[in-house]
């Protein structure tokens, strides 16, 4: 692949742009679907390819992509890159600028004490069939179970010198189940996910997951909806991960922010609790978001985002930190090479607090204790409404009953306000995202204590 690259670096249609990106990927996709104990799909997909991204005149990006690696497929798609950009600068005054950084070479493996690559097609299939299985055991309307293991090699080459190869493998589990009673239905699912081997379901075993998502909602059939109003809460961090990425980590995104987000200009002043502190890392181990490198050449490091509760940065690519003068963070990701990457999270995260979740619940005389998310939406303002799949009454420091998932909503920022204790540990917890194409990435959460607004009745 670097040989194909290279040769179209030093080609004359390079030497018309003022920088050439040119990124390589050859990945497959492995997915295994379970049904109520029967086989429904099994699948493997293999995608290859390479795209051209050119910045012509110091004004305008072209970019184009092709699924055919010989030498003169790939030349076309720098050339066509080129034309697109050359027409677009035209009508452009302004230069484009991008932030000037040293050349990187580097070669990137994930660590995997059990390579995926080593599994037979036998061992694939029982993995989802044997959560389907534990699920079963609680005797559930429906339970299904999905996994997914996406193997990449990237290479990425520049006409500033850079060299970078990344082989990485990410592998999800995802368990979805239905209690039923009467005209009464009760969903519950979980889901577990890293970059690295089959050494992830050796702390948790795909039976011991489906049968934990199953008991619980069947445990949910007898449980009442929680009433509505603003409560005091924890929220558990399968809940604080999706409102973490949704509603903070989305309007942290520089281009999201520059078009009017909810953090506006307050880089440098107090937005949050000072008991807060956010960052996004590339390179957390195990992470779904570990990518030591963006796809613009960009070396991963921690970004503090919001620091004991001040707003210190964005989250850049290179465009977006030279139109604010600082440097980019490694935030530059596509899905894949037929795709032009955008300012995306990796592996968003809380830093841990000094409580433990008993002492959190100790304090509080009336709330709930959050836990589970079924989807939502937010905006970059960081308003939201989220679903979450139960909580369990705290009285006078005491969990007591559960209730059955409701809905929470208000202003990220504003709650974030309201925080006051964050967890001793931190959850690695797997995500996806859809910001205009398709991403998988991770979030590090604790729970938190802060103040919400619950309303609408559990499903």
């Amino acid at each position: 692949m670097f040989e194909i690259i290279e040769k179209n670096l030093k080609s004359k249609e390079a030497s018309r742009a003022s920088l050439v990106q040119l990124r390589g990927q050859k990945r497959t996709m492995t997915l295994c679907t379970v049904l109520n104990g029967v086989l429904e799909s099994f699948s493997q997909i293999d995608l290859s390819g390479v795209s051209a991204r050119t910045l012509v005149q110091s004004k305008s990006w072209g970019f184009s992509s092709t699924n055919r690696l010989k030498k003169e497929n790939v030349e076309q798609t720098l050339k066509t890159a080129v034309v697109l950009a050359s027409a677009s600068a035209k009508n452009k005054p302004k230069e484009a600028k991008v932030k000037e950084l040293p050349a990187q070479v580097a070669t990137i493996k994930a660590d995997a004490k059990k390579p995926f690559e080593k599994a037979s097609l036998e061992d694939i299939k029982e993995i989802p069939f044997d959560a389907c299985q534990g699920a079963m055991e609680a005797e559930v309307a429906s339970a299904k179970a999905t996994f997914l293991a996406v193997q990449d090699q990237k290479w990425f080459a520049s006409s500033e010198g850079s060299r970078i190869y990344q082989k990485l493998t990410c592998l999800l589990l995802f368990v979805d189940v239905i209690a039923k009673r009467g005209s009464l239905y009760c969903p519950a699912s979980e889901n577990l996910g890293h970059t690295g081997g089959l050494e992830l379901f050796d702390m948790t075993p795909p039976a011991s997951l489906g049968k934990e998502v199953a008991e619980r909602a069947v445990k949910l059939l007898s449980a009442k909806p929680p009433p509505s109003g603003k409560f005091q809460v924890i929220l558990h961090p399968t809940i604080c991960a999706t409102l973490l990425h949704e509603a903070i980590g989305h309007p942290l995104e520089a281009d999201l922010a520059m078009e009017g987000g909810g953090f506006g200009d307050y880089v440098d002043k107090p937005v949050m609790s000072k008991l807060v502190t956010i960052y996004d890392d590339g390179m957390v181990e195990r992470g779904l978001g570990y990518l030591p490198y963006d796809d613009e050449g960009i070396k991963s490091s921690r970004t503090f985002l919001v620091k004991n509760g001040v707003l210190k940065s964005f989250m850049h690519d290179r465009t977006s930190a030279a139109a604010m003068n600082v440097l980019p963070t490694g935030n530059a990701h596509a899905w894949d090479y037929s795709v032009e990457p955008l300012i995306r999270q990796t592996n968003i995260g809380i830093e841990k607090g000094d409580f433990d979740e008993k002492e959190m619940i100790e304090d509080i005389k009336e709330g709930l204790f959050i836990q589970g998310t079924f989807g939502g939406q937010a905006d970059a303002s960081a308003d939201f409404t989220f679903g979450f799949q139960n909580a369990y009454w705290i009285r006078h420091g005491k969990l007591e009953e559960m209730t059955r998932g409701a809905n929470l909503s208000g202003n990220a920022i504003s709650v974030f306000k309201t925080v006051d204790a964050v967890s001793k540990n931190v959850v690695l917890r797997p995500g996806a995202c859809g910001k205009g194409q398709f991403a998988i990435q991770g979030r590090v959460v604790p729970a938190v204590r802060c103040e919400i607004l619950v309303g609408g009745a559990g499903s």
